[in-house]
């Protein structure tokens, strides 16, 4: 006779799927609006691997043919990178970045309509690992420009925990893309990392801290950020 197995008590109950169903409506003027059921601005999720996409467009309201194009990371994997639709709604796409994914998580797009405006939202993915769903929240670092025109990175929260640690701009006003990069390298982060549509996500595979240096792309501002003392 078969034994039936007990679940553990410290046991995690499973997360159900998410399907986000994005509308982006173009008005007259060529502003981009992006909304989901139960998400007033869909212009930047955190979809959970597993989860699924799927858009749908508007111009003033009215179903308009679209393309949903990713310039670099997608995701859904390599093999995804164009989405079309002739006026519909698009088919779900199932959101797959695996856990020791070491890249940006913040993957820009790009929308496109028929009489060539485009837009650049982005999507967040959040790896499957249930640990990083916390981390994904807590660990954000500032970014401005003084009014000496300095680059000012707020007080870090190093040593870090092993998941996710995000950088993005206070003053959208200020923002522009940048890249980090740790010197000496620290195992299990990348060595260097550059930001997409002005944010850098990024997934660390091992707790610790390092110094480590951003550079902003246009105006060539540098900051150094050296590893907070523990105590």
């Amino acid at each position: 006779m078969a034994t039936k197995r007990s679940k553990s008590k410290n046991a995690k109950p499973r997360r159900a799927r998410v399907d986000y169903v994005i509308t982006v409506n173009a008005d007259g003027n060529g502003n981009f609006t992006y909304t989901a059921p139960g998400i007033p601005d869909a212009s930047s999720i955190q979809p959970v691997t597993g989860d699924t996409i799927s858009w749908v467009a508007t111009w003033n309201r009215i179903p308009v043919p679209f393309q949903i194009g990713f310039p670099g990371a997608s995701p859904f994997g390599p093999a995804i990178r164009v989405i079309r639709s002739l006026g519909g709604r698009t088919s779900p796409q199932t959101v797959s970045v695996p856990n020791y994914y070491q890249g940006n998580l913040v993957m820009k797009y790009t929308v496109t309509l028929p009489n060539a405006w485009s837009d650049d939202p982005d999507v967040e993915p959040v790896p499957s690992d249930r640990s990083l769903l916390s981390t994904a929240a807590a660990q954000v670092i500032g970014l401005s420009i003084d009014n000496t025109g300095t680059l000012v990175v707020a007080s870090g929260m190093q040593p870090f925990s092993k998941g996710i640690v995000t950088w993005a701009w206070t003053n959208q006003n200020q923002a522009e893309d940048f890249v980090v990069t740790f010197t000496p390298a620290v195992t299990g982060w990348p060595q260097q990392a550059s930001s997409q549509a002005q944010k850098l996500a990024l997934n660390l595979e091992t707790a610790g801290s390092g110094q480590y240096m951003i550079q902003t792309v246009y105006s060539g501002l540098i900051a150094t950020k050296q590893p907070l003392a523990v105590s």
